[in-house]
């Protein structure tokens, strides 16, 4: 990926910047650009990521061409304008098919990032199964409070890896590209929400996901930390944490937790009761703390560890 960090009151420049991340962006009457613009953005192919500020009084159409683009932009003075509806920019937006038109006074700090139609059309697929789907927007904000929250909180680990961080690692930087992308296809509605609430298949697990999951499956039973589990699905701890949430709706080592459980359930169900105990079985099972074991084994499964011993 292309790191770009700059600042420049040059409005040429600033037109420039724009459009490595959104080609058709278009700058249609400014003044002196005061404070300057602070850039910070990484773009390859078909992909772009960028947090930036600017000052001024400045008209912009960003039209994205070929491209999704999903941001926000906040100012005490600034207006959005998309398909003919004044939209609220503070809030992250969707862009397809047709531009935004921007305008602002004094001080605005802007967020998002830009895919190629091709790479959100192969993700819905992955993400629905239907290998026929073609991603249409029906809207152009969140879904919901949650959505828009897990958009922000994805944002802002993309950010983290492709924006602050000090080490540049190909393969992390593609996990966090994939994660952001798959984040606004959840986020905004569009034939893929759809298809998803008429109960289309849904993909398969992803492949670091799936080898999370066989992970915790075969070493259950073993002392297990994060760092062992993401080494196992072969991300970081923060990209393991994030995936695995999108894609189960838990944490790894919630899921961890929940193995052992059910492991500990069964155990408990074909034990001999004048034989084996609770705090054994517990123990074997990597609860130490009986009276927390409890508690969230009635929690999971309506009944005390003790009432499943002696049934």
């Amino acid at each position: 990926m292309d790191h770009t960090n700059i600042e420049t009151r040059d409005a040429e420049k600033v037109e420039q910047l724009w459009r490595t991340v959104v080609p058709g962006a278009r700058i249609s009457r400014t003044d002196v650009i005061q404070p300057a613009l602070s850039w910070h953005a990484v773009s390859e192919p078909g992909f772009g990521f960028f947090d930036y500020t600017i000052g001024g009084t400045m008209l912009v159409e960003s039209d994205p061409l070929d491209q999704v683009v999903v941001g926000r932009i906040a100012g005490p003075r600034v207006s959005g304008t998309y398909r003919r509806e004044r939209i609220d920019t503070a809030v992250p937006f969707m862009v397809v098919d047709r531009p935004l038109e921007l305008a602002f006074t004094g001080r605005i700090a802007g967020a998002g990032a830009s895919f190629a139609r091709s790479e959100f059309d192969e993700a819905a697929r992955r993400l629905s199964g239907d290998d026929t789907l073609r991603v249409r927007p029906t809207g152009y904000a969140p879904i919901s409070e949650q959505r828009m929250r897990y958009w922000s909180r994805t944002w802002e680990y993309t950010r983290d890896v492709l924006l602050r961080s000090q080490e540049h690692s190909t393969l992390i930087e593609q996990q966090a590209r994939t994660l952001i992308l798959e984040a606004s296809l959840l986020t905004f509605p569009t034939t893929l929400t759809e298809a998803l609430a008429a109960g289309r298949p849904a993909r398969p697990l992803p492949a670091p996901v799936r080898r999370a999951k066989s992970y915790v499956e075969a070493h259950a039973a073993e002392p297990v930390v994060l760092a062992d589990i993401a080494a196992a699905a072969r991300l970081s701890p923060r990209g393991l944490q994030y995936a695995f949430r999108a894609a189960t709706g838990r944490t790894p080592m919630q899921y961890l937790r929940r193995v052992r459980l059910d492991a500990a359930r069964a155990e408990l169900r074909s034990a001999d009761p004048s034989v084996d105990t609770v705090a054994a079985i517990a123990a074997r099972w990597g609860f130490s703390n009986l009276g927390r074991f409890a508690a969230m084994y009635r929690g999971e499964f309506g009944e005390t560890p003790s009432t499943t011993l002696r049934s």
